[in-house]
């Protein structure tokens, strides 16, 4: 008697989610695996803005040396002069500003090639320098309407808590009114610790969610719309909440962990050796090796959420 057939069935396409600590690991090492081409992608246009920028705005390489002597000034007039100069190297001119817009426009154009690329890697196939940027050329427009759509929609989700703030700062000036020290004291705490809070949840939530739809632009469509709705479906899917603005915290916190020590650095190596232009190659290499960390962790992330939370890939091997 030959035994009945039975057709392969998926009983439960939802796979254990990675966590953010698996995550963060498996996009570290995906960024040594491919370092030299994903440093690659990212140095065509970070290096060329670095140059720019020294170039245009030389003199912010001493604001950190004008703010020691800042505070090593004893007399007045030293002290004045020194707040001057300070004044001086921090302005945002024109032609600085400018240059602030177009990098942050062509930024736009790199992050869709990093993507393209660092997808790649994460798939086990490789794409070319010049194939991740025609694919980012591509999706430049689209992209860059992805990145308004959640700069507006984290302006909109943030109105409740500068609602609230203002609430606080009311009930501050009552208090101080009424000299009733230890309530503004304890009412100030709690203003600035839920001011902080719901920044950090609303901020780290609102941009995990534009980094999934980011990476949907390169890797699943060229629709802004359709990847806008791809990543709020998937960042707002039951048990996704938390986990998105977890992410979100884990990559701000990575940012911020290699930002300040490089802001140090190249701050230190400036006033040691009076060379502005270590300044800017000190930042413009961090930069680059923060980007490939971050853009690493963003579609490890998106891959995880979409496969593991939707069975991707395994509804594919089964209608295949």
């Amino acid at each position: 008697m030959r035994a009945r057939e039975r057709s392969p069935r998926v009983q439960n396409t939802e796979l254990r989610p990675l966590g953010a600590g698996e995550m963060l690991d498996r996009a570290i090492t995906l960024y040594v695996r491919r370092f030299p081409q994903i440093v690659l992608v990212l140095v065509v246009v970070s290096a060329p803005l670095i140059l720019v920028q020294a170039l245009v705005a030389p003199q912010s390489a001493h604001v950190f040396s004008d703010l020691a002597q800042v505070f090593a000034a004893s007399g007045s007039a030293a002290s004045r002069r020194a707040g001057q100069s300070m004044a001086a190297d921090s302005a945002f001119t024109p032609l600085a500003a400018v240059v602030v817009f177009a990098a942050m426009i062509v930024r736009v154009l790199m992050w869709s090639a990093i993507i393209a690329v660092v997808s790649a890697a994460y798939a086990g196939t490789r794409t070319t320098l010049a194939e991740a940027y025609r694919l980012a050329l591509k999706r430049w427009i689209p992209q860059m309407v992805v990145g308004l759509t959640f700069m507006i929609m984290g302006g909109i989700a943030s109105i409740p808590i500068f609602i609230l703030y203002f609430l606080f700062v009311g009930a501050l000036v009552a208090l101080s009114a009424l000299q009733q020290t230890v309530a503004v004291v304890v009412v100030g705490v709690i203003a600035i610790v839920v001011f902080v809070a719901g920044l950090a949840v609303i901020g780290s939530f609102v941009f995990m969610a534009y980094e999934l739809a980011a990476v949907a632009i390169v890797t699943e469509t060229g629709n802004p719309v359709e990847a806008v709705q791809i990543a709020l479906r998937r960042a707002f899917a039951p048990g996704m909440k938390r986990r998105t603005i977890v992410a979100g915290l884990v990559l701000f916190l990575v940012s911020e962990a290699g930002a300040l020590p490089l802001v140090g650095i190249a701050a230190v190596a400036t006033m040691l050796t009076h060379v502005d232009a270590l300044y800017f190659a000190v930042l413009g290499a961090g930069g680059v090796l923060l980007d490939g960390i971050v853009a690493a962790f963003a579609v490890v992330y998106a891959v995880d959420v979409r496969v593991r939370r939707e069975g991707y890939d395994l509804v594919v091997a089964q209608t295949a």
